[in-house]
């Protein structure tokens, strides 16, 4: 089955063909006497939006591949070049009509593809037909296209619609009705666009009173128009897998406010610790080295899913990956003194030199992996690099610590709490702020005294409170003391080591096994190995727990769920904060939670008939994993679509991941949100909401 991005880049490939399958991944198609043909040349041109989707998945070696030589931004600058043929790539907007009709009227290139990211209201088409018929240049439109890929992927099952600070839009007092509509109507609308990749329609399930009900009854009704009242049917057209076509995922609609606090996890994977250290955006992150003379310089990394070390690693403790890299770098020296050895040189570099022809086949076997060596290595350095920079930060906010007390938070006091707050080795302050929110968050029945005196702990330690402050506000307004729990609630086990069945290895003993790991990180030309640094360190692995997330959609994909109602936007207001969250462990208080949510969710089937005046076409009528999903023979649905409104982050997406990889038969989910936000960037919306 191909995943969600695998979609999306055969439908940009596909576009970058002049919306013809590509019949080659390199160097153009054939002709009809089998010769190669020589690829149509193009320049492509986008707006920032499209740019950020095409960057997320394809690179400029890529672009070069399939016959892009420049790609240009639309607003910018640019000069004419004629005889060139140019594809835009752009969102439906007005000032992006203007502006392709202002360059079509510069006559800029010899043909024009236009692309839309998304459908191209009629009010829209029309203008751009008038504009380009007034400037006598209208022939030179070759083509018209709605791609409806308005969205990123930056994992294979991950996606995000970039909108960045939904959760502060749809909560901020000053927000109107219009504006509410239009970004529930900009979730639509690439949701759709979503669908449509997949080429499924889903049942559609949300709990009810917030914006995921909004966005579901009107995702329903755009679905139900297409279906009944298109000429074509989208989702039928050029589906090529039949069996795709059958299969009825649940596409499950959640507000972020069902659970706050996984949103302020410390985490202990490695790509979810490279997004919460460097935040991750476009699948690239920025490092600031600093060398041996004090100079500091900043380098870029791109995390790539085709890089084999990342796509086996980025979801493993950073503890695990710290020995598979020095495995990864002892394997690849093994194989390069043997190389180098039947070369007689003293290095890769000097392999280039050698005389093909005259040399062994032994050798000129050896000559032809290279290339693959070559990337091998840049991939291991790269990560050496990360990994490197990551062992500074952390030791330097004990993030190993924090990590420990959070997988345990049901066992802290607040005296253990007031200890990390103060603790001055613990140098990053809005760590100490996310620690104690999960703890609040955990703590339903904290009295006020001790609230106080945490704050005052934290206000010293140099925290901004506006973050905290607002989420007094929100339980307050929305009497959350009752529904909104921390990931950390109820007991854990912390996996430990082996010998005298002592506990899970602390920070101090850690960080102790790290100290050396960055001098030792210099190259592949160090003899001694990274093996005797890491040897322990696979004590402290994460707890395998199921997030409140991961356990709402279990459920509902097991069918243990009813629903009914409907609301407009006045409703979305009025039930902000409402729904409910669940925190893991294995009291029986969390499964209840869970339970609570689940009666209030509203099922939806675009598929199925209206009946009568319901908000959806099957509201009020309880349903097992949705109306015809598609379900194995005990009536568990076996495929899902999770999508948060208001942020999400890839702690959830590698535990929803870990869930479909464990359940058996193996069940296929993909996640996404309105943007992927790390703390830093979420406790800046809360920030910001306070003051509003």
């Amino acid at each position: 089955m191909e995943t969600l991005r695998q979609k999306q880049i055969a439908g940009l490939l596909r576009m970058l063909h002049l919306n013809d399958n590509p019949r080659m991944s390199e160097g153009g198609g054939t002709n009809t006497s089998g010769e190669p043909e020589a690829p149509i040349w193009k320049v492509l041109v986008f707006d920032a939006f499209c740019r950020d989707v095409v960057s997320t998945v394809l690179r400029v070696n890529d672009l070069r591949d399939n016959g892009v030589t420049m790609h240009m931004q639309l607003q910018a600058q640019r000069s004419p070049i004629p005889d060139v043929p140019a594809i835009y790539f752009v969102q439906s907007k007005r000032e992006n009509i203007a502006r392709m009709s202002e360059d079509i009227a510069r006559d800029l290139y010899e043909l024009y593809y236009i692309n839309f990211a998304s459908s191209l209201p009629r009010a829209l088409l029309e203008e751009f037909a008038v504009q380009t018929t007034a400037s006598g240049k209208s022939h030179q439109i070759v083509q018209v296209y709605d791609q409806y890929l308005n969205f990123l992927c930056p994992e294979e099952n991950m996606f995000s619609l970039h909108l960045p600070s939904t959760f502060e839009a749809i909560h901020n007092p000053s927000m109107t009705d219009s504006a509410m509509n239009s970004l529930i109507d900009n979730i639509v609308t690439s949701l759709f666009s979503v669908l449509l990749t997949l080429k499924t329609i889903p049942s559609i399930c949300a709990p009810r009173g917030n914006a995921a009900e909004m966005v579901a009854t009107r995702l329903d009704a755009k679905l139900r128009e297409h279906i009944l009242g298109s000429r074509h049917n989208l989702f039928t057209e050029d589906a090529d897998d039949i069996l795709s076509q059958s299969r009825r995922p649940v596409l499950i609609l959640l507000d972020r406010d069902f659970d706050l606090g996984s949103m302020f996890m410390h985490s202990w994977t490695y790509q979810a610790l490279i997004h919460d250290i460097y935040d991750i955006r476009l699948n690239q992150i920025t490092i600031e080295h600093t060398d041996d003379s004090g100079r500091k310089s900043k380098k870029s990394y791109d995390l790539n899913v085709n890089d084999a070390f990342w796509a086996r690693n980025a979801d493993q403790p950073f503890p695990e990956v710290a020995v598979s890299i020095d495995d990864a770098s002892t394997a690849f020296k093994r194989e390069a003194d043997e190389i180098t050895r039947m070369g007689g040189v003293s290095s890769l570099d000097e392999m280039g030199n050698i005389d093909v022809g005259a040399s062994t086949k032994q050798l000129q076997r050896a000559i032809t992996t290279l290339p693959e060596m070559t990337a091998r290595k840049a991939s291991i350095d790269m990560h050496m690099n990360i990994a490197t920079s990551m062992l500074d930060s952390i030791k330097d906010r004990q993030l190993d610590d924090l990590f420990q007390i959070e997988e345990q938070l049901a066992r802290q006091s607040k005296t253990s709490i007031l200890e990390a707050i103060n603790d001055p080795e613990k140098k990053n302050s809005q760590d100490k702020l996310r620690l104690f929110i999960l703890y609040f968050l955990a703590n339903e029945g904290m009295r006020q005294a001790d609230i106080d005196e945490c704050e005052a702990a934290l206000a010293a330690a140099g925290c901004d409170l506006a973050p905290l402050q607002y989420l007094h506000k929100l339980k307050r307004v929305n009497k959350m003391n009752a529904s909104v729990a921390s990931p950390g609630i109820g007991p854990t086990h912390v996996v430990t080591g082996g010998g005298g069945g002592g506990g899970a290895m602390g920070s101090s003993d850690l960080l102790g096994k790290f100290s050396s790991i960055s001098s030792r990180f210099a190259g592949f030309t160090e003899g001694s190995s990274l093996g005797t640094i890491f040897s322990n360190v696979r004590n402290l692995l994460p707890t395998r727990k199921q997030l409140p997330i991961t356990r709402v959609v279990e459920s509902v994909m097991a069918g243990r769920s009813s629903g009914g109602g409907g609301l407009g936007i006045g409703g979305i207001r009025a039930g902000i904060g409402s729904a409910t969250g669940a925190g893991s462990g294995g009291g029986g208080g969390s499964g209840n939670a869970v339970s609570r949510m689940l009666d209030t969710f509203v099922y939806f089937d675009p598929k199925q008939a209206r009946r009568g005046n319901l908000a959806g076409s099957n509201a009020n009528v309880p349903h097992h994993a949705g109306p015809h999903a598609t379900v194995n023979g005990d009536g568990a649905a076996q495929e899902a679509i999770v999508f948060v409104i208001g942020g999400g982050n890839y702690v959830e997406y590698q535990n929803l991941m870990e869930f479909s990889q464990q359940s058996s038969p193996r069940k296929h989910i993909v996640y996404g949100s309105t943007s992927i936000i790390n703390a830093d960037g979420f406790l800046g919306e809360l920030s910001r909401l306070n003051a509003s």
